[in-house]
């Protein structure tokens, strides 16, 4: 019976033991996923600021692009809702303006995969609520997907904004 006692105790601790690991390994597994989601996150973070400092650095308006003196009527000089976009423009490195964003999209490919990117500019009013009429106040929003960063539901689409005021500049 005492050789039997040894081989029980042997078996439960070696259950034990089993259980423990199989609970480490979980965490470790469950650590390893949240570091790489938020290196992902950091990715979209810094693709879509990227866009947003470029747009920042353009002119507000077609009309005010290498104009001497502000337009004479202002907003109703500027762009209408209906027309924000790239016009001519066929190349991002080609935008001069903010709004020539809207409408935009890529795909842009990292050392963490690829991200689809696009780009919506409209007039918003003094709440920031989108308008269909000309403001002294355009909203850029930069939206990124990516199959690496997916839920449930399925792809995640993340969203920066940055509001731009003509008078700002």
């Amino acid at each position: 019976m005492v050789g039997y006692s040894e081989v029980l105790q042997t078996i439960g601790a070696m259950i034990i033991f089993s259980l423990i690991l199989l609970s480490a390994t979980s965490m470790i597994q469950r650590n390893t996923y949240m570091q790489i989601e938020g290196e992902l996150e950091q990715e979209v973070i810094a693709l879509a600021q990227d866009v947003i400092e470029e747009a920042r650095t353009l002119e507000f308006d077609q009309v005010s692009i290498g104009a001497k003196t502000p337009p004479e009527n202002i907003p109703g000089d500027f762009t209408s809702s209906s027309s924000l976009g790239p016009g001519s423009a066929t190349k991002r490195s080609q935008f001069d303006d903010f709004d020539d964003f809207n409408g935009w999209e890529d795909v842009i490919e990292t050392e963490h995969g690829k991200f689809n990117i696009r780009a919506e500019v409209f007039y918003v009013d003094d709440n920031f609520n989108k308008v269909n009429y000309r403001t002294t106040f355009k909203k850029l929003k930069v939206y990124i997907s990516s199959k690496y960063l997916d839920n449930k539901e399925g792809t995640s689409k993340y969203s920066l904004e940055f509001v731009r005021n003509y008078y700002a500049d």
